[in-house]
């Protein structure tokens, strides 16, 4: 088996600018330390509006005015939407979804309402699954939002999403190592295809991903199902992506 010993990953797509204001760099300096550390596609995502300080719905709307490489580093812009109930709605609907070419769906305890019981969070993630502009469930393993991890994967797996581990989860939120230790040996029992990402909030944090590595080279966990370490399929999915877009 091809699993983990030392990787870089060719793409980091979960990031976020000053846009939303509890983040520290600009679009340009993302993308510089983007270069240093050897990404390739830089994937931004600030937040949806249901998120206390995320930018105003026209940040999205405004994203045709950024070019697509920026300090020789390819640029990919979407969004961290929020899962807002129990029934997987989000925070932006289709038409406002559009404007983005790469959609993260995440629970934040901020923007949420509902007794966050493992049923229901479970079946808001099996709802969300069913949202065809999703791309990735994101930071699945923070323990506010216990879930079913089996029958959520299956459906994961079922609708052609991929799961998220990401670093800034495993350093700063209580108990998201031990719970990603079970949900990501599960991911690899069910070959569930993942992405890992830094969800950096500062430019110093782009491309950076020690603890994520660590903890699935203990999994040994396989390289071909951490599909953003292949420069190939990062390129060809940014491309279907940007074709998908509707003009605007």
């Amino acid at each position: 088996m091809n699993t983990v010993q030392h990787f870089q990953i060719a793409a980091d797509l979960h990031t976020h600018t000053v846009a939303s204001t509890h983040g520290y760099s600009t679009v340009t300096e993302m993308a510089q330390a983007a270069r240093e550390t050897g990404v390739r596609l830089l994937g931004i995502t600030d937040h949806g509006p249901a998120m206390p300080d995320a930018p105003h719905l026209w940040h999205f709307h405004n994203y045709k005015i950024l070019p697509h490489e920026i300090c020789g580093v390819q640029m990919l812009y979407g969004v961290e939407a929020n899962i807002i109930d129990e029934f997987g709605h989000l925070d932006m609907d289709e038409q406002e979804l559009s404007f983005c070419e790469w959609v993260i769906a995440s629970y934040h305890t901020g923007c949420v309402q509902f007794d966050r019981t493992p049923a229901l969070v479970s079946q808001g993630y099996r709802m969300v699954c069913e949202n065809p502009l999703v791309d990735v469930i994101g930071h699945p393993t923070t323990v506010m939002f216990p879930f079913d991890d089996e029958p959520v994967l299956k459906c994961i797996r079922e609708a052609g999403k991929l799961v998220e581990l990401n670093e800034s989860s495993l350093q700063w939120k209580k108990g998201a190592l031990e719970q990603a230790r079970v949900f990501y040996a599960l991911c690899k029992k069910h070959e569930i295809p993942i992405v890992l990402n830094t969800d950096a909030h500062f430019a110093g944090l782009v491309g950076k991903t020690p603890i994520s590595e660590q903890l699935l080279r203990d999994l040994d966990f396989p390289k071909r199902l951490i599909r953003n370490l292949d420069p190939d399929w990062v390129a060809e999915t940014a491309l279907k992506k940007r074709k998908l877009l509707s003009p605007h």
